[in-house]
């Protein structure tokens, strides 16, 4: 009797020894996915971007002369000398130009010789006393208006060119001067306007100098610059090149089109980039919002998290026994295949290794995992140790539950893309976006990340006031 409890005791604790020794195979050979990503394709976005010209005006009001002189001298015939005075400048727009208008009052001081001569000592002489005559001294100033046309645009290499026309001077009071009896109107609005059209080219050469290329290069800089985008890592942008539409006017609005062409990649892992210098302006065709290819770069450890927080607790019953499921992750590939880590205790504690193949439904947006099944060294363990382990309950409730949906995180990254280029970027300088769709088109299956092509279409304008 006391001999058989000894036999009973003996093979309990034999049960008890077998049912909680852990499982625990060999790691799998991991073998890295082929070298290949998706390949960066270069897209374009338009950006509207809309100055608000009042505060230009505003300048130009300030650093424009309230007066400005001129004379011309001749020993024979008619010398004159003229000051300028103006009342406020008027600026106007039309379609594709910016008008100036200046009106105000001139005065005019006058001397008049019929005949020099040149002397012994090569100097001239009139050979009558000079006649000499004034309008707009000693009375009201003679009334004028002259009006320039200027067109703004950027050269191929980002320098600031300016186009100015004089449209028209105009003198609206006479100035005869009686006791010749000559009208002199004329002869001096032909000089003064010679003087004016020379003016407008100083402005175009003043206009011209303004230092442009150096803020575009320090704004291409900042282009660079990876954009933090809250859980989702980073954007970096990767410009590659700019165009830009000639402007045109509405009310005291300027307007014009940049795009931007580059390829954005979205990376749950910082990127060193190599510096892109800014090329020369290329000549496109304007087109309307934005219809780019993005691709975003999700390590093996960011996906890990998501499964961690799927199945983490999970129970799993298998012929009758209870598995919890502790953790899974992704801890590398086999060529085309993913091999997964799980953890789980439970009526027995261990680990196993598991392959599967990611696979993209792209109407639903979702990322799935299928084709699970054992590693070959998990597999050949569990054959010898623990077959009940072997069935398809496993690898189905995997599956089942391996989804992840990303058409939720698809809305989330497209709000907070969309909160990352709104707002006040540098004082003055107001982004508006409006981002309408963000959708996975194609998937990669890389060496230490999962690549996603997604296409991102909306629309972007930019005020500037």
């Amino acid at each position: 009797m006391f001999r058989n409890y000894k036999v009973l005791f003996f093979m309990l604790i034999m049960l008890l020894s077998v049912s909680c020794r852990t499982i625990a195979p060999p790691l799998p050979e991991l073998k890295k996915a082929p070298e290949k990503k998706i390949e960066p394709v270069i897209s374009r976005m338009n950006i509207d971007i809309e100055v608000d010209m009042n505060r230009l005006f505003q300048e130009a009001e300030k650093s424009t002369p309230k007066t400005f002189k001129g004379k011309k001298s001749n020993c024979e015939g008619m010398s004159y000398t003229y000051a300028f005075t103006r009342k406020p400048i008027a600026f106007k727009t039309k379609a594709s130009q910016l008008q100036t208008t200046i009106s105000g009052g001139f005065s005019l001081e006058l001397n008049y010789c019929p005949l020099c001569i040149t002397l012994w000592n090569g100097n001239e002489s009139c050979t009558v006393p000079r006649v000499y005559a004034s309008c707009g001294i000693g009375e009201p100033k003679r009334r004028y208006s002259m009006t320039y046309l200027t067109k703004v645009g950027l050269s191929k290499d980002y320098k600031l060119q300016a186009r100015t026309i004089l449209k028209s001077f105009i003198i609206k009071d006479p100035c005869e001067v009686t006791f010749i009896n000559y009208d002199v109107t004329d002869k001096v609005q032909k000089e003064i306007t010679k003087e004016l059209k020379s003016m407008k080219s100083k402005l175009d050469k003043e206009l011209g100098a303004l230092n442009v290329r150096s803020k575009i290069e320090e704004a291409w800089r900042k282009l660079q610059d990876p954009l933090p985008i809250d859980a989702y890592g980073n954007l970096f942008l990767n410009p590659s090149s700019l165009s830009m539409t000639e402007l045109s006017y509405k009310g005291n609005t300027a307007k014009f089109s940049l795009s931007l062409f580059f390829s954005p990649l979205i990376s749950t892992e910082f990127q060193r980039q190599k510096y892109v210098p800014l090329e020369p302006m290329r000549k496109e065709p304007q087109v309307s919002g934005f219809d780019i290819l993005a691709d975003a770069a999700a390590s093996y450890d960011s996906l890990s998290s998501i499964l961690t927080r799927t199945f983490r607790n999970q129970v799993i019953t298998v012929k009758g026994k209870r598995v919890v499921v502790r953790n899974l992750d992704i801890i590398g590939t086999q060529s085309e295949q993913l091999v997964l880590r799980l953890v789980f205790d439970g009526f027995r504690k261990g680990v196993i290794y598991l392959v599967c193949r990611p696979n993209m439904d792209f109407e639903k947006q979702i990322l799935r995992l299928e084709d699970i099944d054992f590693e070959i060294k998990t597999k050949a363990l569990l054959l010898k140790s623990a077959q009940w382990l072997l069935g398809n309950r496993i690898k189905n409730e995997i599956m089942e539950r391996a989804k992840i949906d990303l058409s939720s995180n698809v809305k989330k990254l497209l709000s907070a893309l969309e909160n990352r280029l709104n707002g006040e970027v540098y004082p003055g300088f107001n982004v508006n976006s409006k981002l309408d769709l963000l959708r996975v088109n194609k998937i990669i299956l890389g060496p230490s990340k999962l690549y996603v092509r997604t296409n991102i279409t909306g629309k972007v304008n930019l005020d500037i006031h």
